[in-house]
């Protein structure tokens, strides 16, 4: 059966701002908050930037928010450690063990915290990654000899910006240890261009009806996983008929998916 043909990876200012920001993050031990619309390559491009650092030497904890990782703190904190049978409190001391980097010894190793869908969290959760980073504090005040780590948080538009007055409030003590706080603009027509490019080569034969039908949909939607998904559609349904995909192909999985 035909499949989407892997996610291209093209260079946007989403990957810039992703690696610029995370890089500083490891430097200095910071709190960085990433937000943006859903669809737009976030995760996607998040993989790949953590992949590209890891490759390069540092070491990267990616974790995806969801299900047990949303709330319960000893299975957060495992996911950082990785052992089982133990207690909220050791495993607290666990994951900042894992976690313990030294950025401001010269050439000391370097760490960092990712977290995507951070949206997901509860409070408790929340609450837990700050008292984690809290405890390279002595580092960042001066003493480098003393362990420490950075942290991203990732999610949507309304991440610890939406909700109550209270859930505000409580969210303050978080928020004001930030050292990042950054938008992450939704794809330009270019960006688009190019992923409808990777999507359809020149090898068949409506690519170039096929790009411009996907990057109108996509501008349309205004983010990448909305064409994504239309031309898994479109290549499932030419794959049924022993053809190469065609315009006819896509314009009925927009169309399906309530698009024009």
């Amino acid at each position: 059966m035909t499949e989407l043909p892997s996610l291209p990876t093209i260079e946007t200012p989403l990957f810039a701002t992703m690696r610029g920001v995370i890089g500083d993050v490891l430097e200095s031990a910071g709190l960085a908050v990433l937000r943006g619309p859903v669809g737009i390559g976030k995760s996607f491009a998040l993989d790949r930037v953590c992949q590209s650092l890891a490759d390069q030497g540092e070491t990267v904890f990616l974790l995806t928010a969801g299900g047990s990782l949303e709330g319960k703190v000893i299975e957060f904190c495992r996911a950082i450690h990785g052992r089982m049978g133990v207690s909220a409190s050791e495993g607290l001391d666990l994951a900042f063990h894992e976690l313990s980097g030294f950025p401001f010894r010269a050439y000391g190793k370097r760490v960092v915290l990712v977290v995507d869908e951070a949206q997901e969290l509860k409070a408790a959760i929340l609450a837990l990654v700050r008292e984690l980073w809290d405890r390279g504090e002595i580092a960042r005040l001066g003493d480098r000899n003393s362990p420490s780590f950075g942290l991203v948080l990732v999610g949507n538009d309304q991440f610890l910006s939406d909700g109550s007055r209270k859930d505000r409030v409580n969210l303050l003590p978080l928020l004001d240890r930030v050292s990042h706080d950054v938008r992450l603009a939704r794809p330009t027509g270019t960006d688009i261009a190019n992923f409808a490019a990777n999507l359809f080569p020149e090898t068949l034969p409506e690519y170039l009806q096929l790009r411009e039908r996907a990057q109108a949909f996509a501008e349309q939607r205004g983010n990448f996983r909305g064409i994504a998904t239309a031309v898994r559609q479109a290549l499932l349904r030419a794959d049924r008929e022993g053809v190469s995909v065609q315009v006819k192909h896509l314009d009925k999985a927009i169309r399906m998916m309530g698009g024009r």
